[in-house]
């Protein structure tokens, strides 16, 4: 039986013909459509169609000049310039066997396109579908860039996608850019998604002046769903070979990162260097929680000469840290916390500059307790510790010698009565701070009548007042409401000796807006300076109806009604009735700019001592524009100029220059472009750094980015931009909807198929 038509359509299925007649598909899954000039056969067994003809079934649309489909088998063939589209994906080519049941078939020199997270393009001499997402390449090309430019591609003899495992793996694979070999290898394996899989990653590479040309290949182990590890051989041509582990586990009460590195021979040195950091969190239950942070070297140079993951919380002190925490609430009303910890610290030295280790804490246990609205209108506050400070010497003789060491015991009870209303609010607090010491050493000599166990007792009260006033207001021709808030801050304490307790972690508080508004002006727990004296604030805002804050500025000062009596060995007393000026002012005008300005100004020496400005431009994604300037008499004169910014259609110039007038040498200089073709990246830019007071290093950095299968060059190249540059962005985001603008295609392009 024949037809033939301009087009006619014949539903096989179940369904009456009429319904097939009329165009409107009954609700049956197995439903499949032909189109064609001619069909040809019995529709519940086989048909032939001829003349741009069309088969679909569910999201499965076939189109060839002939097409054979049979029913019971599910079995399509097609030939003479056919298409098979699934689902988003479209395959080419002369002739096609394809079976609808379980999505298998055979299709002879196609080309393909891939529709993922990433669009993928190719061709081959055959492709086999073993599965809804399964696809066998023989003789293969694959890229992610769009039709008509194909600066790379893999070639490979087998090229397997699956995308049920997110894998790809390639066979006898060569990777071309701009038709040039730049990488191959029997086997091969690269992401199709962001499931984990064993096996190599792409080589990094890095040129500096102190490790010279570096090279490594690193090995992922995907071990298990909850565990994974990254090996990495590393070759220095300045250093010799070194080898970094990274390995990282995460279950349900626990999770941590161990990181270890290890150099056996030091061509510079002729010594073995290790660098081990284990961070680790632990949950026993539901209230106990614990917590490690280890971090160790084998040498002070470890971090001027050897790139490193290696956690450093200070510039030369590695944290070494564990903590266990418990926590709850008596009677369900008043929580508390419970910490025993155990910290202890590695000093790095640089010889031009040394520095005083600080004292290890071993252990220290604290309490933190709270009643809130006890009798509906006090705040209670308990907070307490013990704590055994202990010194070990590191670095050079007159710099860290041995010191006092001994036990803490300290408890600061307080009481706050706060009254908050709408425009006001008023809060009085007293407290009392109590601590007591046991010296177990005493290196120097000493008066015999020293007191081996000082203690001491001081009372304490303040009272934190405010007011706020609003009234409609514009800004920047837009409508806004203004603040004004007066703020008043008294603190009284009362004198205490304090000159015979030892000093183990205290220090003068940075002198600051939020130092201001508190009652000790020590940190750390040997000293409470005794004080009567007021601190005078005044704040407005602009503020606009959903509540931002468009423009923001400040001015406070503090007041003194007697004299210091209170301070540490070798650092002088205040001596004036007031304190330096604190001002401050900082803005967002529109959605791309923003700046900050603050100052700190000595009026009886009618100089500045500290001044800090920062400005920042933000128009788009990977368009920053940074400068910021800082400075602390006889410390800080220091400029820093950082931006992101396309010169030319996918051009981006990045850079960053920090120099200090004081040193008269650039701290830290960065320079250097990105290209973005759109289906690849390059970055590449030259970084120099103060490594330490006489060293400097300068790293060469330069990486290619495929997009959709990784990388090669420095692996780390994002990551030293991120924390060199403020605001920086990759052009190329796995998600293209958070792509830069000016990283589109200037005009559309029509997709070729």
């Amino acid at each position: 039986m024949a037809f033939r038509f301009a087009t006619v359509a014949l539903a096989l299925a179940a369904a009456a013909p009429a319904a097939a007649q009329t165009g409107s598909p009954p609700p049956d899954a197995d439903r499949t459509t032909i189109e064609a000039e001619v069909i040809e056969g019995v529709s519940d067994l086989e048909v032939s169609a001829r003349g741009n003809a069309e088969i679909r079934h569910d999201d499965i649309t076939i189109f060839g000049e002939q097409l054979r489909f049979n029913r019971e088998l599910g079995r399509a063939e097609a030939e003479g310039g056919v298409r098979l589209q699934r689902g988003a994906d479209r395959f080419f080519g002369p002739r096609l066997q394809y079976n609808t049941l379980d999505d298998t078939g055979v299709f002879d020199s196609p080309q393909y396109l891939i529709e993922r997270d990433r669009t993928a393009r190719g061709g081959a001499d055959r492709i086999e579908f073993l599965g809804r997402e399964h696809y066998r390449l023989t003789n293969a090309t694959y890229t992610t860039c769009r039709p008509g430019q194909e600066d790379w591609r893999i070639e490979a003899k087998v090229l397997e996608l699956d995308f049920e495992e997110e894998e790809g793996e390639a066979h006898s694979a060569r990777l071309r850019f701009f038709d040039t070999t730049i990488l191959a290898t029997p086997y091969a394996t690269f992401p199709l998604g962001d499931r984990r899989k064993s096996g190599l990653l792409a080589p990094y590479y890095a040129q500096t002046s102190s490790r010279g040309l570096e090279y490594g290949v690193p090995y992922y182990w995907n071990i298990a769903p909850e565990y994974d590890a990254t090996i990495t051989p590393v070759y220095m041509s300045k250093r010799g070979s070194q080898l970094k582990n990274q390995f990282r586990y995460l279950g349900r009460p626990l999770a941590g990162e161990l990181r270890f590195e290890y150099l056996p021979d030091d061509k510079e040195t002729g010594t073995s260097r290790e660098g081990v950091s284990w961070q680790h969190s632990h949950r026993f239950g539901q209230s106990l929680t614990g917590q490690v942070d280890y971090n160790r070297v084998s040498d002070d140079r470890y971090f001027v000469d050897l790139a490193t993951q290696v956690k450093q919380v200070s510039v030369g002190n590695l944290p070494q840290d564990a903590n266990l925490t418990q926590r709850g609430a008596f009677g369900g009303r008043a929580p508390y916390s419970l910490q025993l910890r155990y910290q202890r610290f590695q000093t790095l030295q640089d010889p031009l500059a040394p520095t005083d280790p600080p004292y290890h804490r071993v252990p220290q246990i604290t309490f933190n307790g709270a009643y809130n609205d006890f009798l509906n209108t006090f705040d209670i506050g308990l907070p307490a510790e013990h704590v055994r400070f202990t010194h070990t010497p590191q670095g050079p003789a007159t710099v860290s010698v041995p010191k006092t060491e001994g036990w803490r015991s300290g408890i600061n009870p307080t009481l706050a009565a706060p009254l908050l209303a709408p425009g006001w609010f008023i809060t009085p607090k007293a407290g009392v701070r109590s601590v007591a010491y046991d010296v177990t050493r005493v290196p120097t000599v000493t008066d015999p009548s020293t007191d081996p166990a000082p203690q001491v007792s001081i009372p304490w009260m303040s009272l934190d007042s405010g007011l706020i006033f609003e009234r409609d207001s514009g800004l920047f021709g837009r409508g806004s409401t203004q603040t004004l808030e007066p703020r008043l801050y008294y603190v009284y304490v009362r004198y205490r000796n304090q000159d015979a307790l030892p000093v183990f972690d205290t220090a003068l508080a940075d002198y600051n807006y939020a130092q201001l508004f508190t009652e000790n002006r020590f940190v750390g727990g040997d000293r409470f300076g005794d004080a009567k004296q007021a601190t005078l604030a005044l704040t407005s805002r602009f503020l606009q109806e959903q509540g931002q804050e468009v423009l923001r500025a400040t001015v406070a000062q503090r007041y003194y009604f007697a004299a210091e009596r209170v301070g540490l060995p070798g650092v002088p007393l205040r001596s004036s009735s007031d304190s330096d000026v604190l001002a401050s002012i900082g803005a967002r005008i529109g959605r791309a700019w923003s700046f900050d300005v603050n100052t700190q100004y000595n009026r009886h020496e009618q100089q500045t001592e500290r001044f800090s400005t920062s400005l920042s431009y933000r128009p788009e994604t990977a368009k920053v524009l940074n400068a910021s300037y800082r400075f602390q008499r006889d410390l800080i004169d220091q400029v820093d100029l950082s931006a992101q910014w396309p010169v030319y259609p996918g051009w981006y110039a990045v850079g960053r220059y920090n120099y200090s007038f004081l040193d008269r040498k650039v701290l830290d200089g960065l320079a250097g472009f990105e290209y973005n073709a759109g289906c690849w990246v390059f970055r590449t830019f030259v970084q120099r750094i103060q490594a330490a007071a006489d060293v400097s290093s300068t790293t060469f950095v330069l990486q290619i980015e495929f997009n959709g299968i990784g990388s090669i060059g420095t692996d780390e190249a994002v990551d030293v931009l991120k924390r060199n540059l403020p605001g920086y962005s990759v052009t190329n985001p796995s998600n293209p909807r958070l792509a830069p603008p000016s990283a589109n295609p200037q005009l559309p392009f029509e997709r070729v198929y």
